[in-house]
């Protein structure tokens, strides 16, 4: 399961996503900032996502949120997460662009605060995202299993 940092920095800014603190003008930039990286990342990917990304960069932000928001609440952060998982698999989400995803992710996160994401903050978001792409990448996987047993199946 997710665990949280303990460490003070890290726990500051998990606590301003957790609580909706960070202004939407910020949290439009952050999103901008890491599709533009992501898709220099992984331009595979680009053909998965609608021309005008304003919707799909509020969903991210707004699914972080829920996550990082749930945290404390296992079963609802669990639920988030497979739904989340599942949804990528239905796409067409690879491996690989989850490991561009979390390069992305760190990137605007430095981006946005500077100096003060710190290698403690740094480190937090990157242990709380790797626990996130295992959890999201079992529902993916189990997703493609149930679609693959029920094409057989029909």
């Amino acid at each position: 399961m997710i665990r949280r940092s303990s460490s003070s920095s890290a726990h500051s800014l998990l606590a301003l996503v957790r609580h909706g603190k960070i202004a939407d003008g910020l949290r439009r930039k952050l999103a901008g900032q890491f599709y533009g990286r992501f898709f220099e990342l992984a331009p595979d990917t680009r053909r998965l996502f609608p021309n005008d990304m304003e919707r799909q960069q509020l969903k991210l932000m707004d699914t972080i949120a829920a996550i990082v928001g749930t945290l404390d609440q296992g079963e609802i952060c669990r639920s988030i997460i497979s739904h989340t998982g599942r949804k990528h698999a239905d796409f067409g989400v690879q491996a690989s662009h989850f490991v561009a995803f979390d390069e992305a992710l760190i990137w605007g996160l430095q981006q946005q605060f500077g100096p003060a994401f710190t290698p403690e903050m740094q480190q937090a978001w990157s242990v709380l995202y790797q626990a996130i792409q295992a959890d999201m990448m079992r529902a993916a996987k189990a997703e493609s299993e149930d679609a693959r047993t029920h094409k057989v199946i029909e």
